[in-house]
């Protein structure tokens, strides 16, 4: 509430500060061409409603302007071939209409005897006024543009990073690492070769987490590979409640996806479903032409520990690719799958080549 009452006492602020200014300059223009036009010896010949109809013409100029970059660049990038049809679309409408008014005024009050040189001379008033006022309102709206762009391009950067930072503390999820430790202290007693063939693969897998971090993107490939790892421990920790295929088509170190975007897809089908070796879980990856589908089937637990953390996890993850990607993730569920389809860009590499 108190922003929007300063924002619109800020706008109307503006509107006054720009009118007084108008007002003074028109006098001042007014009482100099006066004092040129009269000698020492005259009385000052100035006409009081001068100011009056100077400013006009100064508003009308504004307002066509204004109108011009509305209609031309309002919620469009700017340009400079944008920027001059608005700056001569304006000034060609203001220098007619303007002229034209100027001179039936006058001819109307039999003010000035209207030949070529005056009208010359009035259309040369009317390019200056529209180069000072409307000029001038272009340059403030460009900059007020920028400043907007700006502070757009900040606002994308912090939600960005606190993005960011919701999906590295998803992937050090503190429930993830308790299991699979206790998982390792139970092999340790059980068969210490194994315990250390679960530690590596462990290691590992949380060395990738760190590292993938510091990219926004990573390839597919890599994603693919991380995967084995994650299946690896979740068959120690729930031996053959799995039954997992992968049936890529796409090259996938020719395609990337936002980085832990699969790892989150994973560990939420595992968070929500119920797991046990008489009806093994289906989890099936596969991919379309722009997105990498995952299909599970749909065994919700009865009794969650998790009731919100699917809906959180995927709109962190869902913020994450319209921020990176500019696509949005798509779920579509039933009573019997669950299907989780993340957004898939070409690479860079991949890109130049396909630009020349």
């Amino acid at each position: 509430m108190t922003k929007n009452y300063n924002k619109i006492m800020k706008k109307h602020t503006t509107k006054l500060l720009n009118i007084i200014a108008i007002l003074g300059l028109t006098h001042l223009v007014v009482f100099y061409t006066a004092m040129a036009q009269t000698s020492a010896d005259q009385p000052l010949n100035y006409h009081p409603d001068a100011p009056f109809w100077l400013a006009l013409q100064c508003f009308f100029a504004q307002w066509l302007t204004y109108k011009s970059y509305n209609i031309t660049l309002k919620n469009k990038l700017s340009n400079v071939t944008s920027i001059a049809k608005v700056y001569l679309a304006s000034g060609s409408i203001f220098i007619l209409f303007n002229t034209i008014f100027v001179l039936a005024f006058e001819s109307i009050i039999g003010l000035v005897n209207i030949d070529l040189r005056h009208v010359v001379l009035t259309i040369i008033l009317s390019m200056l006024l529209h180069l000072l006022l409307g000029g001038t309102l272009l340059a403030v709206l460009l900059f007020n543009e920028a400043k907007q762009q700006h502070i757009a391009y900040v606002d994308t950067q912090n939600l960005l990073a606190k993005s960011q930072i919701n999906a590295l503390q998803q992937q050090l999820d503190p429930h993830f690492l308790f299991n699979n430790l206790n998982v390792l202290s139970a092999l340790i007693q059980q068969d210490p070769d194994e315990a250390d063939d679960f530690l590596d693969s462990f290691c590992s897998l949380y060395r990738y987490m760190i590292e993938t971090h510091k990219n926004q993107l990573i390839s597919l490939e890599k994603e693919l590979e991380f995967t084995d790892r994650y299946l690896y421990l979740l068959n120690k920790r729930f031996p053959n409640a799995f039954d997992f295929k992968i049936d890529i088509s796409l090259v996938p170190n020719q395609v990337e996806l936002v980085s832990g975007a699969l790892q989150l897809a994973l560990e939420n089908i595992v968070k929500h479903n119920q797991l046990s070796k008489t009806y093994p879980l289906s989890i099936y990856i596969s991919n379309n032409e722009s997105s990498l589908v995952i299909v599970n089937s749909y065994k919700p637990k009865y009794v969650t520990t998790h009731p919100d953390s699917l809906n959180l996890g995927l709109r962190n993850l869902n913020e994450r690719c319209k921020l990176l990607i500019k696509r949005e993730i798509s779920i579509e569920k039933s009573n019997e799958t669950f299907s989780l389809s993340l957004p898939l860009v070409q690479t860079k590499a991949i890109q130049a080549q396909e630009l020349k």
